[in-house]
């Protein structure tokens, strides 16, 4: 195997770690840089939506037939912090946000919706601004006043943030073994078993 020198680290990718859910997997963490061809290299990669409650392994065993290649997933998309960078599930999600915030569907902030005047944009949506914000133009015949704004939510707030988790790249098929040999040349270690139940656990050195 051309991981066989990488050390394996029991990982908790459960929500908490005092019932800990342990996946063997490779400890991507005391790892190289990454190869700068493969991540200047555009033809290596394909654009991948994660699914709702789709971990790393899922989508290794998806792309890869090889649940164990999960690493490569978190290696490419500069993942360190599994449960602070990986998208969470509906659930989690509502569970995180019900835990952050006392009421998590108040006002945050107000954002902009898009204006557009043919196939030009006057204002485009999702800027920050004030509740009153206003814009003035000239449609073609009448100068135009609208208020183009939307409340958002906190939850609003953290299921956008998420939904930007949602959007990785994968190695396409055909280039993963020529990637896991080049990162096990590159890396070198000699194996050995590290058990991180939190991330702070996990030795980074």
């Amino acid at each position: 195997m051309l991981l066989r020198n990488l050390p394996d680290l029991l990982y908790n990718f459960g929500p908490s770690s005092v019932d800990p859910k342990f996946l063997v997997t490779k400890n991507i963490w005391r790892r190289a840089e990454i190869l700068r061809e493969y991540k200047n290299s555009v033809v290596v990669f394909d654009e991948y939506t994660v699914m709702n409650g789709e971990k790393p392994e899922d989508i290794a065993l998806k792309e890869y037939n090889n649940p164990f290649y999960n690493w490569t997933v978190l290696v490419i998309n500069d993942i360190t912090n599994f449960h602070e960078q990986w998208p969470r599930s509906s659930q989690q999600l509502q569970e995180y946000c019900n835990a952050k915030y006392d009421n998590p569907e108040t006002t945050k902030d107000y954002i902009t919706t898009e204006v557009k005047k043919g196939d030009s944009i006057i204002v485009p949506a999702g800027k920050v601004v004030p509740s009153t914000f206003q814009v003035t133009y000239y449609d073609g015949s009448n100068n135009v006043t609208v208020n183009p704004v939307a409340a958002r939510s906190f939850f609003q707030f953290e299921e956008e943030k998420n939904g930007e988790k949602e959007r990785i790249q994968v190695i396409k098929p055909e280039f993963i073994e020529d990637f896991v040999e080049a990162y096990y040349v590159r890396t070198g270690y000699k194996g050995h078993l590290e058990i991180g139940l939190t991330p702070s656990e996990i030795n980074m050195a």
